[in-house]
């Protein structure tokens, strides 16, 4: 069989035009970037995933998902690889192949709304061929800065419905949203439609019935099928999909697949073909890069998740794929693995109470407030009190329809508890800085639970209005400036898009690449990863056309924290002096009296002061409520407040510091307390 070829440079109508006309299914390729988020937390490295892209070229696919997503995120905090770079390869070693990648509308590859200058500068300027986006809220409205300069720029734009399966999620709301994408758009001409499985809950016959909606009320919309194979329906999900109208599905190749990625490409290519429909793949190719995985995928036995096997039950706690892993490492982590599952019955409760889509960032949101929950009654009360909460939840779910009326006195205290710990993402998700939920705001009683005694005021900032009317406009010559200073050189236009989207994480990638340069790119993953073990070990690779030789002399004993590592390089004898974590040992102080204010979790100050006021000092007063910090932990901010009108008397770590819970952070002085220093008076040490 004739492959039909879709290639960059292609214009969208000339895209869909073919779709349309074909007979036959269209593989996208997930390999490149999903896959390896859904089941190895995105630690494969382009030196591994670039020995696919020869195959890719001939292999017939309609396009290959490569970018986007947490990749970018994770690739320069973890694999200190460039978006960019990535991208420069993809595009020389398989230029038949359309580059694909996943947007989250106004949170673009980040994990809160951007402004819309910001947008609109950076998608301008990515070389991408489809540009899938989708909204966690399903919120049409976010998705128009993307569509607008995707369709300007004269690229294909994928905009996807994200899926679940619910109640308040029948076909009569899919096709509103439908229709909103539609003139969105301006019709059907230039776009493809996706359907976002992201958990994998749509059953074969649920799926068959929604693209059957949306194809006879839209008989010419091409549509894309993505989705996660975990509760074990793929496939067959995929043979009803296909039968009802989808074009394109979401494939990876069978020996990457785990548990949480997409279904295996040649199985399906099997399944479709037996059930008699044309699939436009080239088996022999595929059956190559089956082959070319089985090569490295064993390098990542250490990335996969500890949470084993396919999982029927994601239909009630709707944990992605992508969210899975990461999580599972988290709670690994951080001593909380034996929890889990509390933690997934409480998501199955927590859904519907607080109805949205657990996408990122819904699943951040989601995971980061009900792992949080879970943990405060283990450590207050120990897993019987854990059990409890999820006994009064079930109670208050499942028998009383989430009736807050019907429940006793003592119960209703105990759930405006709840949320008293929410992180500030939850808190601005139900104030709709995200945009509007899908299936109306939540219950009175999740205010009061979230913001306590000013829950009344909270509730009249909420917005139904697009982040991209409500966030204000960056100033990007000031950001650029900024970035500058911080460089001390000229930053480069990726240097400057990549800190756009994770200021903090850019900057440790920055300083990463001009220490060890171009290592990420050219050590292989085993050496990479684990070094040079012994004496005699040694690594050979290619670097800028030229060949090099690593080899491991001698590790000397450690002394006061230093250890010093003879090599040669090209037979040149080079020391070099490594510090452990033994040469600076800080004593942890956490916060004991009222005047300490302490961290309220594990994680990561990211910043210290008012974003509104500057840099913060020693002598600042700050009023009750008022932001002093911001911690990071799982990509959701958690703020830290005033505990009342003070004057902060000592500032205890820094910017980029990681900090457990309870960790003293700031000592600060009541504001009646505080008697200022008197004019020119000099006060002895």
């Amino acid at each position: 069989m004739d492959l039909i070829r879709i290639t960059p440079g292609m214009t969208p109508a000339e895209i869909v035009k073919t779709l349309r006309e074909s007979d036959r299914v269209f593989f996208t390729s997930t390999s490149l970037r999903d896959a390896g988020q859904s089941d190895y937390k995105n630690r494969h490295r382009l030196i591994d995933l670039k020995t696919l892209c020869p195959i890719y070229n001939e292999m017939g696919l309609f396009s290959a998902e490569c970018h986007g997503g947490a990749r970018w995120h994770v690739g320069i905090m973890n694999r200190r690889e460039s978006p960019f770079e990535e991208l420069r390869t993809y595009r020389r070693l398989m230029p038949n192949v359309m580059l694909q990648t996943l947007i989250r509308e106004t949170n673009l590859w980040g994990y809160r709304p951007y402004p819309r200058n910001v947008i609109e500068y950076v998608v301008s300027r990515v070389d991408i061929d489809l540009w899938r986006c989708f909204s966690f809220l399903n919120d049409i409205r976010n998705m128009r800065t993307v569509a607008e300069v995707v369709m300007k720029r004269g690229k294909l734009f994928e905009p996807a419905i994200s899926f679940t399966d619910a109640d308040w999620a029948d076909n009569d709301y899919y096709l509103r949203v439908v229709d909103e994408i539609v003139a969105l758009c301006g019709g059907t001409e230039e776009i493809i439609l996706c359907i976002k499985d992201m958990a994998g809950v749509g059953s074969p016959e649920r799926i068959r019935s929604l693209v059957s909606a949306i194809k006879d009320k839209y008989p010419e919309l091409v549509i894309h099928y993505h989705r996660h194979t975990t509760d074990g329906l793929a496939l067959p999900a995929y043979l009803a999909a296909v039968e009802a109208g989808v074009k394109i599905i979401d494939v990876e190749e069978d020996s990457l697949c785990r548990f949480y990625g997409q279904p295996p490409m040649l199985s399906a290519y099997a399944y479709l073909t037996e059930a008699g429909f044309k699939v436009n793949l080239n088996p022999q190719l595929a059956e190559l890069a089956v082959q070319k995985v089985r090569e490295w995928i064993n390098y990542y036995d250490w990335a996969e998740s500890p949470f084993k096997g396919f999982d029927y039950m994601v239909v009630k706690h709707r944990m992605p794929g992508g969210a899975f892993p990461s999580s599972f490492e988290q709670a690994e982590k951080n001593g909380f693995l034996h929890l889990m599952p509390y933690i997934l019955r409480l998501m199955s409760l927590y859904n519907r109470i607080v109805k949205y889509f657990d996408v990122t960032p819904g699943s951040q949101i989601t995971w980061v407030t009900c792992s949080g929950i879970i943990n405060r009654y283990a450590k207050e009360h120990g897993e019987a009190g854990v059990q409890h909460i999820l006994d009064l939840l079930t109670k208050f779910v499942e028998e009383k329809n989430c009736d807050f009326s019907a429940m006793n006195e003592e119960e209703q205290a105990e759930l405006l508890d709840l949320f008293k710990s929410a992180p500030g993402d939850f808190k601005n998700l139900i104030l709709g800085k995200y945009g509007r939920l899908p299936a109306g705001w939540p219950d009175e009683w999740v205010y009061r639970s979230a913001f306590g005694e000013e829950w009344e005021e909270k509730i009249k900032e909420r917005t139904e209005a697009s982040p991209l009317e409500t966030v204000p406009e960056e100033d990007l010559d000031r950001a650029f400036r900024e970035l500058q200073d911080k460089l001390g050189r000229e930053p480069t236009e990726e240097e400057f898009i990549i800190y756009l989207m994770h200021p903090k994480d850019a900057l440790e990638f920055f300083e990463f690449f001009e220490k060890y340069g171009e290592a990420p790119y050219v050590l292989p993953s085993p050496v990479f990863r684990y070094g040079l073990k012994k004496p005699g070990d040694k690594v050979e690779f290619y670097f800028q056309g030229k060949p090099y030789t690593i080899e491991l002399v001698s590790i000397g004993a450690e002394h006061d924290g230093v250890i010093h590592v003879v090599v040669k390089v090209n037979n040149k004898t080079r020391v070099f002096e490594v510090k452990t974590p033994r040469v600076k040992k800080k004593e942890v102080r956490m916060a004991k009296g009222s005047n300490e204010v302490g961290s309220p979790i594990k994680g990561n100050v990211w910043r210290l002061g008012n974003p509104k006021r500057g840099e913060l000092k020693v002598g600042d007063i700050y009023h009750k409520g008022e932001e002093i910090a911001n911690l990071e932990a799982m990509k959701m901010e958690t703020p830290v407040y005033a505990p009342f009108d003070c004057v902060i008397e000592e500032i205890c770590v820094k910017v980029n510091e990681s900090v457990v819970e309870g960790q003293l952070l700031f000592v600060v002085k009541p504001l009646e307390e505080y008697t200022p220093k008197e004019p020119g008076r000099i006060e002895e040490e």
